[in-house]
Order: structure tokens, then sequence, then C-alpha cells
């Protein structure tokens, strides 16, 4: 077991760094823990592969006694490691635990955004928002793989299908996280399976976990060429890494913009294409639906900064009131 304690160079609230981690309310990858730890603090747990080493990792942010928000968010986030066997390098954890403090988002300094003028033409209940949650923050995890792998499964298809897909495909190929014998462990946490394995998958398996074919061919080619990506992704900037993507076939803007969120907590990149980001964006700057292209216009003025109005957007709450059903998952394995 490793472990690292960071104390945030700003206000930094673990809890909104980590909601793009997870993705539903059973993702076997990413939980909130089942009960606050000893001082009555949430812990998050996720697992990731750093090199050849698959590591299971706690984090928890502490509770304190702050009197303000800002004092709250300024408290030490610490972080637990556990590799369920010897790693293959030592270099595997030694990379990861320098990569944490991105993470959970000490690069992400908003200063010079709230010392602009976009800042001031944010609309009230967004500064509002800012006010009551200081810490909002974007992390970085740099986790390629998984999160194009995910980001794919989530194309033109509901959550509930999406994550049911993926979790098929995760109980064929993933091996478990190790149990450290702490009562706020989620049950369940798997290791995200390899390119390598996700590449020789037949197509059948594919078909039964609910994928069209679509999809699957593309997380197939994605896979192939998996390895060559991550090493272009350590020293090309986002936006090579996003000519890198979109060169294969099935991997558009909106798939991009879904992955540069969460591996390099990009600022700019937001969700063209979403089936609800541009309404929520309408409502909040005109008080009523949006589409894709007035939701470009609308965020245009943020130039740099749109993904962070966002993320402001998702912690105030704010969404277009539903007017209709939610719509209806498709089941592909009769096709």
């Amino acid at each position: 077991m490793y472990s690292v304690s960071i104390t945030p160079p700003f206000p930094i609230s673990l809890a909104s760094v980590v909601a793009p981690w997870r993705r539903g309310i059973s993702d076997p990858l990413a939980q909130a823990g089942t009960r606050p730890d000893r001082t009555g603090a949430t812990t998050y747990w996720a697992t990731t592969r750093s090199g050849q080493t698959d590591i299971l990792l706690r984090f928890h942010q502490e509770k304190g006694t702050a009197r303000s928000l800002r004092e709250k968010y300024l408290a030490p986030i610490h972080i637990r490691l556990w590799a369920p066997r010897t790693p293959q390098s030592p270099e595997d954890i030694e990379n990861l635990l320098a990569q944490l403090p991105r993470w959970v988002g000490t690069e992400d300094n908003w200063r010079e955004f709230q010392k602009s003028p976009q800042w001031n033409a944010l609309p009230e209940t967004l500064i509002r928002a800012h006010q009551e949650h200081p810490g909002v923050r974007l992390g970085a995890t740099g986790e390629i793989f998984k999160n194009t792998v995910a980001s794919i499964t989530e194309q033109r298809v509901t959550g509930i299908e999406a994550m049911g897909g993926l979790r098929a495909i995760l109980r064929q190929t993933a091996s478990a996280a190790p149990q450290t014998g702490l009562p706020d462990q989620p049950r369940g946490m798997l290791f995200f399976p390899s390119p390598q394995t996700l590449a020789s998958l037949p197509s059948w398996i594919w078909h039964r976990a609910g994928y069209d074919r679509a999809r699957a061919d593309t997380i197939v080619s994605f896979a192939q060429r998996a390895e060559s990506i991550e090493r272009l992704a350590q020293k090309a900037t986002a936006d090579q890494l996003s000519v890198a993507l979109s060169s294969i076939r099935g991997i558009g803007p909106w798939t991009i913009a879904e992955v540069l969120q969460r591996t390099h907590g990009h600022p700019d990149a937001i969700s063209v294409g979403d089936f609800h980001l541009a309404h929520h964006v309408g409502w909040v700057f005109e008080g009523q639906r949006a589409t894709d292209e007035q939701m470009v216009r609308l965020l245009a003025p943020f130039s740099g900064n749109r993904n962070r109005v966002v993320a402001l957007i998702k912690v105030a709450g704010i969404q277009e009131p539903r007017r209709a059903p939610r719509y209806s998952p498709q089941d592909h394995r009769s096709h």
C-alpha cells in the first residue's frame, strides 16, 4: 500500500473533481465509498492502470472545522494506492504518484478566468454558483484508453444502455480489485481490461452486450491503435491528440471532447452533440432550450473557458425542465 497527501494550491472540491469519473451509480471503475470514513468525510474509489500495473485508489479530503467554504476546500486530499500484485516496474507506481496532483485539479487554476471580462459576462446564476462552490475544478487523469472506450460506448445511446453494455463487457474481461479490509470500500470494483483484450474480442460478445456494429467496430479499431496513441499522448498537445483520435473512423468531436474533459481537464472542450447539454446551456442564458449551433454561439464569448462554464452549470444543478418521458433504450441484440 502506498499513500500521498496533496495540499491544494487553491480551493479544490474533491467531489466536483471526481464527479466526471463515475459513469452511473453502478460503475465498477469509480464509486463513492459505502460510508463516511472515521473523520466523517466521504471517500471516493477508482481503479486505473499505470504502465502494466493495475492500481486501486482511495481519495478523501479532510473534513476539518473550517469556517468558510474556501478554507474547507483548502484542506489536504489524502490518497491511498493498492496494487494487487508486485508492480512489474516500480516506475509504474512512481509515475502515477507524480500524476495524482493533476487528477485532483491542482493544475486547473481559474484565476485568469475570474480576472477577465469573460467572468463579468457570466449570468448572475453562475457567479452565484461559484460563490457557493468555490472549489469546483477540472481534474486530469490522463487515462486515454479507458475514457475513449467509455465515451465510444456512450455514442448515440442512453446512459442506461451505455453502462449496461460496458458492464457486460467488463464482467467477461476485467479482473477484480483487491480487498483492502476498509469498511467503506465499494463492492465489485474492477480493473479495466487491456487494449489487447478488447481488440481480440469476437463480434458476438459485443453484440450480446448490446453494442451495435458501429460502436463495436470503433472500439476494436481504437484498441488496435491504443498503445501508439498513448505514447503520443505523453508528449503531444491536446490538439495533436485530438487529430490522432479523429483519424479513427467512428470517433468524432463529441467523443473527443468527452475524453479531453477527463484526461486533460480541458477548460474549453464542450460536448457538441450531447443529448441534453445544449438545452441546459440555452436555459441558463436565454430561458429556453437551444440547439447545438445556438449553444456554440452562446458560449462563444467564453472561448478558452467554455468547459469551465459548463462545470458551473452542472454544480449549480441548472437543467431544462423535463417535458417528455425519458428516451427508451434500444436492444440491438436481436438485430
